[in-house]
């Protein structure tokens, strides 16, 4: 059979769950053809969504998809069509194949694959798809040693859409293998980290070639698999038992962390065993209890089980998304502090943090939003955090110092009921005297600036603020000291704010009378 006048079928493959697979050639280079055999709309939605996938992602541990490769055909004596996707051809076994030949992996072997699959991972996760059915029989290993992952029938988009459906308390589709998928993903709620629990119970099966369930203590339901190891060094069993972590929020927050571990690990660093991982026997059967309480009564109350896990899922994904933003990775953080608010919109410190991201990604009228949101509710820990970065606007952007004055106050008063950090309190105290200069109210200025100094000396900002103030009041000694703090102090500072004073402090350092 010809297919598109291109693809010769050459034999049948396999047969499995809605589709078929056959070897085609392709003008002499073998492919692969995967057939789906029902027309259930959500199959068919799947099916295309993969190939769409594929035809996106470019990597040598990814098989490879042409842009025509998905296509329709219509067979005699069938009113439907049939779904076709022509992929490349992996040569090589898959790692359940694998294994039955061979011995449990060695620690060496553990720690390359681990990083090309945390490649292969990063590739996906930065396109915003994460897989759903990581296991040992869906990826393969070439005779090179590249290992590939297959089979993205279950792969799921981080799409507007997902995050209504599940923030709205509606499942998403249940799709993975047990023993392999974590909690949130048997209750239909996949995240990126859910792939990670997977990519670590994977490894578990490949160190000690026994499956999940036959590792799992019936008593406390923990994955008891170290002693079946004993090839793996404590430091790459911490970072197993990292990617395992029940709950997302307690897992790497992405693929880079992973593979800074692996550099780690083959530096000989150690690598600590996440929190959960450190706990004596009896908090660990508590919280394995607690776990199965949570699954039963997801399963038992459906949609009411959802919704009342969301307020742990917002704050799983605010840290996560926090993160991110440490790490620089501010779209991906953005992604997750929108995905945390929708499930819980009062988390305010979800709020402030998008708001920073927003402001780090220069989209301002995002920042200034969030940040007002992010100062409602009394008591509110972020409240502080967001008039400071409020002040700071006014000033840098609006050029509106009166605004800059209330939102730095308003900071100041809720100091008074609240342990704010010290960098925190001389931030608000900078940013109002810096207000207070701009309306060229000197002494107003010169003591807030002075208080904020007084709490941090290595505000650099405050001490080029303070020496303008000083030079307008003609304490032309004062302020030469001021400008050379200006210059000295915390020179990691580089905030454009503090760079454009910088240059200000040497240019009058060297204007006449200042020498």
């Amino acid at each position: 059979m010809l297919l598109q006048n291109r693809y010769r079928v050459i034999r049948r493959l396999g047969e499995g769950g809605f589709g078929a697979t056959f070897e085609v050639g392709d003008a002499g280079t073998p492919k692969v053809l995967k057939v789906l055999l029902d027309n259930y709309p959500k199959s068919v939605s799947l099916f295309q969504r993969e190939a769409q996938v594929l035809r996106g992602l470019r990597h040598p541990g990814i098989p490879r998809v042409e842009p025509d490769g998905y296509f329709t055909f219509q067979p005699q004596n069938s009113a439907e069509p049939l779904h076709c996707l022509v992929m490349e051809k992996i040569e090589g076994q898959n790692l359940q194949e694998w294994l039955r030949d061979n011995q449990p992996i060695s620690q060496e072997r553990a720690t390359d694959w681990l990083k090309q699959l945390a490649e292969i991972l990063d590739e996906l996760h930065q396109q915003h798809y994460f897989h759903r059915d990581i296991k040992p029989d869906n990826i393969m290993l070439k005779p090179d040693g590249q290992l590939v992952l297959i089979d993205f029938g279950a792969v799921r988009e981080m799409t507007e859409t997902y995050l209504v459906k599940i923030a709205g308390k509606r499942q998403g589709t249940r799709v993975g293998t047990s023993g392999y998928m974590p909690l949130e993903q048997v209750d239909g709620v996949a995240l990126p980290q859910s792939d990670f629990y997977a990519l670590g119970r994977t490894f578990v099966y490949l160190l000690t070639g026994k499956s999940p369930f036959q590792l799992i203590d019936s008593q406390t339901g923990e994955l008891i698999w170290r002693h079946s190891a004993p090839q793996v060094s404590e430091s790459l069993a911490n970072l197993i038992d990292y990617l395992m972590a029940p709950f997302p929020g307690n897992r790497p927050p992405n693929t880079q962390v992973i593979l800074q571990h692996l550099s780690a690990i083959d530096k000989g660093l150690p690598v600590r065993a996440p929190a959960v991982g450190r706990q004596d026997a009896g908090k660990r059967k508590l919280r394995a209890i607690g776990v199965t309480i949570g699954v039963a009564a997801s399963i038992l109350l459906g949609v009411a089980g959802l919704w009342l896990a969301t307020p742990k899922i917002a704050i799983d994904l605010n840290e996560i998304g926090h993160d991110n933003y440490k790490a620089g990775q501010f779209a991906t953080a953005e992604s997750h502090f929108r995905w945390a608010l929708r499930f819980n919109p009062r988390l305010r410190m979800a709020h402030y943090n998008l708001g920073a991201t927003c402001e780090k990604l220069k989209n301002y009228d995002c920042a200034r939003r969030e940040y007002r949101l992010a100062i409602e509710d009394a008591g509110n820990p972020a409240a502080p955090y967001a008039l400071n970065n409020l002040g700071r606007l006014s000033l840098t952007l609006d050029k509106d110092s009166d605004a800059a004055i209330s939102w730095c106050l308003q900071g100041l008063e809720l100091a008074q009921d609240m342990t704010l950090t010290s960098d925190l309190l001389s931030d608000l105290h900078k940013n109002a005297g810096w207000a207070y200069l701009q309306k060229a109210r000197y002494v107003e200025a010169k003591s807030h600036l002075q208080k904020a100094i007084d709490i941090s000396g290595k505000n650099a900002a405050a001490h080029c603020l303070l020496a303008q103030v000083l030079e307008s009041l003609d304490d032309r000694v004062g302020a030469r000291v001021e400008w050379e703090n200006c210059l000295t102090v915390d020179p990691k500072d580089r905030r454009s704010e503090v760079e454009k004073s910088r240059e200000l402090a040497r240019q009058r350092l060297k204007a006449k009378g200042m020498k």
